[in-house]
């Protein structure tokens, strides 16, 4: 057996688990930018929940109302922005 036909064998072989790996590998790597994004977004959700409940207080009405639209409010805006970005 020759040199180029032990490769090709070993290609034969090897190709379809090499092509899993790298199936798996994209898919991770799309996990991790999913969850990424997720992160960031719960960044602005806190901030946000804090500058309501800071609303809140300065304007009389009741502190959980603003902890409630402070942070929906700034989850909305954390994933528009996130929303091209990459990971």
């Amino acid at each position: 057996m020759e040199g180029t036909q032990a490769d090709a064998i070993c290609k034969a072989i090897l190709a379809p688990d090499l092509n899993r790996q790298e199936e798996t590998r994209q898919n991770r790597a799309i996990e991790a930018a999913y969850l990424s994004r997720k992160r960031k977004v719960a960044w602005f959700a806190l901030f946000g929940m804090t500058v309501g409940a800071a609303v809140a207080y300065l304007s009389g009405t009741s502190f959980s109302v603003g902890v409630i639209w402070g942070g929906l409010a700034s989850s909305v805006l954390g994933w528009l922005s996130t929303r091209r970005a990459p990971a």
